[in-house]
């Protein structure tokens, strides 16, 4: 098989390869598809160098890199091979920028193309110098910046040529020369004298130790993207960077071995001292090259390009000057090889007729082998690896769409009924959690010392209303007081009267704080509840149906039954507490009848008073001594067996000098008497924490209870693809439409390698026609 229609059947194979990665690629992206990771990657590092050769067989192009140090001679050996002194060489860096040489047949496509930098790549080359600290090549371009900039002002260029001497100095300058160079970002030239086949390419990249980031990068994308390799070497053993291009070989195409494509040409043999030197020399370069890369030595040839281009009459000024005398050359190379011969010796010691002859027979012989162990290697494992996706897949996803969404249908039904059991259970006990950490302060992780349960915010908040209201009550009975007074003073005050209709007034205000008491409580719980609600919703990813089951009627309604039963239990006990104190005045009949009426009812009050005043354990017998018990050092000590005013609940006034004032003070203490009771007893005398405890944990119950109800209620969300759902549930259960997806691209993979099957055959059989 010749290289055109080798290039032409590995195309077409390429060509459907790809295809065939590209829909297991799009496959394998789906996660459902649940494909390893590793067969992706696989696919992904082939799919490379694959699309690299392509492109080259697409172009008709063959590339060979022409690598090496800087100053290892590679412009010298490309005019060698080209039979003329064109590319710059001489003793400073030479080559600024990538050259690429190529192969056409008529003198008419012979043309030089320049391609000059945008401003963009332009900063960015100045930015990597003042990265690197390349003082030299800044200055450099500082120094040139009018001529750099009308290059980049002038944009590409081209130049028609018949003879390569014509565009000599244009290339010369747009490549070597520093005024010029550092503008252009590439030159191409379009010459008959490289090969006779057609489609070859040279490139020659500056040296990879330039010290610029830039020129490395070019060389492995270069070698990454390339057919053949020739190293022009000058040392025997290879230098650090030169091992890199070994490295880069290796990395741009691993179906191949880099002895597969590597040619190396030990130059610049005319500096050796002796016979004994270069023999040493080319035996050591074989060695090392043996252990790098295996490289057989037929592939490694020795010479001298500028030698060449000197003996053959081929050498400018510059090479001369470099190179020497002509027959000081010649006598050298007569001593090094022991060739007298002159035409010989031009071809045998120069090297560069053997290597040209090499390359060549590498061109129109070796180089289909390679294209084919290249692209076989490659298209197997890319084929390979996408059928062990698609049978892997297949195992699980039918090709059709509509079984395979039956089968998807029922089957994710059974999972999600599994994955649901398994979930209501983890379900509950995060709700168990919740409720002993944030209600009952019973879990077992410890909360922070700033941590609050809510029930001790509950009662933090009762404490806080009853503040509120008995402050609010208190205002509310001295704004009214002067005029109750006045109203008993006629002829003159009536202490006993006054204090009557003062505190039925007061005991009416009292009523509607107890009822505000009740309304504010069943606020907060409702707060409570339905942050509850809100948690257990949440644990239902959302769902709006979670509080309509949990709160069959509206809030309105809620709060409504919540302030009913709280009122309840707050006047069985509150009522009783505000009768005995508020009602009627100390010392009075009224307030001796009430506490006797009330009888145990307020008896059971004493049993949750938590409070340290000794005067207030008993409220019978407060209500019968009242403020005197708290301010009669006498009667403190006959009744409570105790020393010293009780201070903690109210400022004794020093001396009560008119009857109002007794009145006053009579009141007042009573009105803390009754918040202290509130503050201090009524709370849990009215089982308020328990009652709490009950609506919340019967809202945990209602929730339990309710596992079909959440089941429904899951399977709706599912359904309708709840976000937050689909994130907990496992990959296989997530849109409905992801299956089909799976279904599809499956599909598509299946007619796609058959395609490339039954292409693989008619491929062949043109291909045993010809």
């Amino acid at each position: 098989m010749d290289w055109k229609t080798a290039s032409s059947y590995y195309e077409a194979r390429l060509t459907e390869a790809l295809n065939v990665q590209r829909y297991a690629i799009n496959l394998a992206n789906l996660p459902q598809a649940e494909v390893p990771s590793q067969l992706k990657e696989i696919l992904l590092q082939e799919a490379e160098p694959a699309r690299r050769q392509l492109e080259r067989l697409r172009k008709r192009e063959f590339r060979i890199a022409v690598v090496g140090l800087e100053k290892a001679g590679k412009s010298t050996f490309i005019n060698a091979w080209l039979e003329c002194d064109l590319l710059p060489a001489k003793g400073g860096r030479c080559t600024f920028t990538t050259t690429q040489i190529y192969s056409v047949q008529n003198d008419t496509e012979q043309k030089l193309e320049v391609q000059a930098k945008t401003e963009e790549q332009f900063i960015n080359l100045l930015n990597e110098l003042q990265k690197v600290n390349a003082q030299e090549d800044i200055n450099t371009i500082r120094n040139n910046e009018i001529t750099l900039q009308q290059v980049r002002r002038e944009g590409n260029r081209i130049f028609p040529f018949t003879r390569l001497e014509d565009i000599k100095e244009s290339l010369k300058k747009y490549v070597a020369d520093e005024k010029y160079a550092h503008a252009v970002l590439e030159a191409r030239l379009y010459t008959n004298k490289l090969a006779q086949a057609e489609g070859i390419v040279f490139y020659d990249v500056p040296g990879l130790d330039s010290g610029l980031a830039k020129h490395v990068d070019e060389a492995k994308a270069m070698l990454s993207d390339c057919d053949a390799v020739i190293l022009v070497q000058r040392f025997t053993s290879l230098r650090e960077k030169e091992l890199e291009i070994i490295k880069f070989t290796e990395l741009g195409d691993k179906n191949i071995t880099v002895a597969d494509k590597l040619f190396v040409f030990l130059s610049r043999i005319d500096s050796l001292g002796s016979a004994e030197a270069l023999k040493t020399h080319i035996e050591e370069a074989s060695q090392d090259w043996f252990k790098r890369a295996r490289l057989p030595q037929e592939r490694i040839v020795y010479g001298s390009a500028g030698a060449y281009l000197l003996l053959n009459g081929l050498a400018g000024e510059q090479t001369k000057f470099e190179i020497g005398d002509a027959g000081n050359i010649q006598a050298q190379l007569q001593r090094l090889t022991g060739i007298n011969d002159e035409e010989a010796l031009n071809k045998q010691a120069t090297g560069i007729p053997i290597i040209k002859e090499k390359i060549f027979n590498y061109i129109n012989k070796e180089r289909v082998l390679i294209l084919k162990k290249r692209c076989e290697a490659s298209i197997k494992t890319i084929l390979n690896t996408s059928e062990e996706i698609y049978n892997l897949v297949r195992k699980r996803y039918s090709e059709n769409p509509e079984e395979a969404k039956r089968f998807e249908e029922d089957r994710k039904r059974i999972l999600f009924s599994e994955w649901w059991n398994n979930k209501w259970e983890q379900k509950k006990a995060e709700l168990q959690k919740f409720y002993d950490s944030s209600v009952t302060n019973n879990s077992l992780d410890n909360l922070t010392a700033n941590s609050a349960t809510s029930l001790a915010k509950f009662k933090d908040r009762y404490l806080e209303i009853v503040a509120s209201e008995i402050q609010k009550l208190r205002e509310e009975a001295f704004r009214k007081k002067d005029i109750i007074f006045a109203a008993n003073s006629y002829p003159q005050f009536d202490r006993m009267k006054a204090n009557f209709a003062w505190r039925e007034d007061l005991y009416g205000d009292i009523s509607k704080l107890l009822s505000s008491i009740a309304r504010q409580l069943a606020l907060e719980l409702k707060d409570e509840a339905l942050t509850l609600v809100e948690y257990m919703t949440n644990l239902l990813w959302g769902s709006k149906q979670v509080k309509e089951r949990l709160i069959a009627q509206s809030e309105e309604y809620f709060l409504s039954k919540l302030e009913n039963s709280l009122s309840v239990l707050f006047l069985r006990f509150a009522r009783p507490v505000a009768e005995v104190l508020i009602r009627a005045p100390l010392n009075s009949d009224a307030r001796d009848k009430i506490a006797k009426s009330l009888g145990v009812d307020i008896e059971i009050v004493d049993n949750y008073y938590t409070g340290e005043e000794l005067a207030f354990q008993v409220l019978k017998r407060y209500a019968k001594y009242g403020h005197q018990l708290l301010c009669n050092r006498t009667i403190r000590q006959q009744v409570l067996g105790v020393t010293g005013v009780g201070t903690t609940i109210v400022n004794v006034a020093s001396e009560i000098q008119l009857p109002q004032d007794d009145v006053i003070f009579e009141v007042e203490t009573d009105i803390n008497a009754f918040e202290e009771y509130l503050r201090a007893a009524i709370f849990e005398a009215a089982g308020f924490e328990q009652y709490c405890i009950q609506e919340l944990k019967g809202l945990i119950d209602t929730f339990r209870e309710k596992q079909g109800t959440w089941m429904g209620i899951a399977l709706n969300e599912w359904l309708q693809g709840n976000p937050l759902l689909l994130a907990e549930i496992p990959p296989e259960l997530r849109s409905q439409e992801s299956h089909l997806e799976v279904s599809e691209r499956l599909r598509q993979l299946s007619t796609a390698l058959k395609k490339t099957r039954i292409q693989e055959v008619q491929l062949n059989s043109v291909l045993v026609e010809v």
